[in-house]
């Protein structure tokens, strides 16, 4: 299963572009929060909704996957039962800028 760490970004972390025609699973979330702050994570959604009749140009989505709050100083690791479904490109916004906290995110594809 692949994974990649980043740091807390307010403006954002790119994880994963989901290839066409599959789905991105994110199975296993840890957050290392060495900081002295409380840090809000937000795994996002970031995709661009197919072409209809009716919606010949359509605009880029984003949507709030998780959120969770991590206390300064602490370590947790979720493993989602069911996973959390991305259909576009996985991104992890901190609500602090910091390299003093990490973020791991193991994830998958399906069909």
């Amino acid at each position: 299963m692949p994974s990649k760490v980043v740091e807390s970004k307010t403006s954002g972390e790119e994880v994963f572009k989901t290839p066409l025609n599959r789905i991105g699973i994110v199975k296993v979330l840890e957050v290392d929060n060495k900081s002295s702050s409380d840090i809000t994570i937000t795994i996002q959604d970031v995709f661009k909704p197919s072409v209809t009749q009716n919606n010949p140009n359509p605009t880029e989505v984003t949507v709030n996957r998780f959120v969770i709050t991590v206390k300064a100083g602490t370590f947790v690791n979720i493993d989602f039962k069911d996973g959390i479904e991305i259909l576009g490109i996985c991104s992890v916004v901190g609500s602090v800028d910091t390299s003093d906290c990490k973020i791991t995110v193991h994830y998958d594809f399906k069909y």
